[in-house]
C-alpha cells in the first residue's frame, strides 16, 4: 500500500506544500497528490454560470501544429538550482520521473499515448488587461476562452483513472473536481528588467495567460512525496489545462489554443510566435518559434527558459528579454529572470492556506 496523503508533513520540503490541504485517503504507489486538491466551496458562494456547451471544429485555433512528444527529465534531476532542462523551485529537491505507459526508456513523452480529459465546453471567460506608465493590472475570472475538456472527469473516460486515485478535500477524488470562475487579479511591472541573479519559484502560479487560465509551476508532487513533472504523471485536456483549487490552469506547450489570445497564428512558419502571457515578473511569454521561425530548444534557451532579442512589446519593436514555450522540460518559466510578484493565495500552501 502507497503512503497516506496526510502522512506527508511540513518536515519534508514538498509535504509541507500539502499538509493539511489532502484528504487522508491511501494511494496506490505512483498516485499523484499535489495540484489537484481543492478547497471545499465556501457557505453561501454565488451560483457558478454553466459552461456554454459547443461542438469544436479544432483544437488547433489560429492554424497551431499539434505538439506530439515532450522531453521529460529522468529520476534525480535537481530542482535546487537554475540550469538547463529543470526548474529551480524555492523548496528544491530532485525530480522522479513516473511509471507511465506513455513514457519511454528515454524520457520521451508520447502525447498520442497519453490519454486526454475528453469533453468540448465553452465558457463566459472575461479577461481585462490595462496598463500605466509602470505597471500591467490583469482582473478577470480566469476562465478561457476556448473550449476545455470536461472536468468534472467523466467516468468510463481514458483519463478518469488516472485522477480517481487521487483524494481531494471537498470531493470524492481529484476526477470530481470541476471548473469555476474565481477572481484573477494581478498586477506586474510593465517595463521589467533582468535582475543580476534567477528568482526561484515559490508559488503555483507562474503567469497570466492572455486566453484567460494561468500558467503554473511544472511540478507535482507523488504518494511517496516525490517531486514529478505534470506533464508526464497526468492526462490534461488538448489545450494542456485542468483545474486547480477549481481554477483552471495550463501545463507544458499549451499554445495550441491560444491563436484566438495572440491575435495570429502561434505557429507561423516564418516568424517569431506571438505573444501569449506575461509571466509575474512582467516579462512575455512566447510562443516555440524563435526570431528566424524555428522551433526553440532548450539549448538556445537560458536557465529560466527564456532569451533576449528584438520582439513587439506594446506595439513596438524593442530588444528584450522574454519567455519561450516548447516541448522540453520545464516547458515554461523555469525560473524568474525579473522580479515576481506574489499572486493573492499562491504562496506559501500555493493555494490552499
Amino acid at each position: 500500500m502507497g503512503r497516506r496523503c496526510d502522512d506527508l508533513r511540513p518536515s519534508s520540503r514538498w509535504g509541507a506544500l500539502m499538509h493539511g490541504l489532502l484528504k487522508p485517503v491511501a494511494l496506490t504507489t505512483g498516485a499523484v497528490c499535489a495540484l489537484l486538491v481543492p478547497s471545499p466551496a465556501p457557505a453561501g458562494s454565488a451560483a457558478v454560470p454553466r459552461p456554454v456547451r459547443a461542438a469544436m471544429d479544432s483544437w488547433s485555433e489560429g492554424g497551431n501544429t499539434p505538439i506530439t512528444r515532450l522531453h521529460t527529465p529522468p529520476t534525480g534531476t535537481s530542482i535546487a538550482s537554475p540550469a538547463r532542462n529543470t526548474l529551480y523551485a524555492c523548496r528544491g529537491g530532485t525530480l522522479t520521473r513516473p511509471d507511465r505507459p506513455w513514457i519511454d526508456a528515454h524520457g520521451v513523452i508520447d502525447v498520442r499515448k497519453r490519454p486526454f480529459v475528453s469533453g468540448t465546453l465553452r465558457w463566459h471567460g472575461r479577461l481585462r488587461v490595462t496598463t500605466t506608465s509602470t505597471k500591467r493590472h490583469f482582473k478577470g475570472n480566469g476562465l478561457p476562452d476556448h473550449p476545455t475538456g470536461h472536468f468534472p472527469v467523466q467516468k468510463g473516460t481514458p483519463a478518469y483513472k488516472y485522477y480517481a486515485e487521487i483524494p481531494a478535500h471537498g470531493y470524492p477524488n481529484a476526477a470530481a473536481i470541476p471548473i469555476k470562475p474565481w477572481d484573477l487579479d494581478v498586477t506586474v511591472p510593465r517595463r521589467p528588467s533582468v535582475a543580476a541573479t534567477p528568482t526561484c519559484i515559490d508559488q503555483l502560479t507562474t503567469g497570466m495567460a492572455l486566453a484567460g487560465g494561468t500558467f503554473h509551476l511544472e511540478v507535482a508532487t507523488d504518494a511517496q512525496d516525490r517531486p514529478v513533472d505534470p506533464n508526464a504523471a497526468l492526462p490534461l485536456d488538448r489545450c494542456w489545462g485542468h483545474p486547480y483549487d477549481t481554477q483552471y490552469h495550463y501545463h507544458g506547450p499549451s499554445q495550441t489554443c491560444f491563436g484566438k489570445a495572440s491575435r495570429g497564428p502561434a505557429h507561423a512558419r516564418d516568424r517569431h510566435s506571438p505573444l501569449v502571457g506575461y509571466a509575474i515578473d512582467g516579462f512575455g511569454i512566447y510562443g516555440p518559434r524563435g526570431e528566424d521561425g524555428k522551433i526553440v530548444r532548450n539549448k538556445d534557451l537560458d536557465v529560466c527558459h527564456g532569451h533576449t532579442h528584438a520582439i513587439m512589446w506594446d506595439g513596438h519593436k524593442v530588444v528584450m528579454y522574454h519567455y519561450h514555450l516548447n516541448g522540453e522540460y520545464p516547458y515554461s518559466i523555469g525560473c524568474f529572470r525579473g522580479k515576481p510578484v506574489t499572486v493573492p493565495g499562491s504562496r506559501h500552501g500555493w493555494g490552499h492556506r
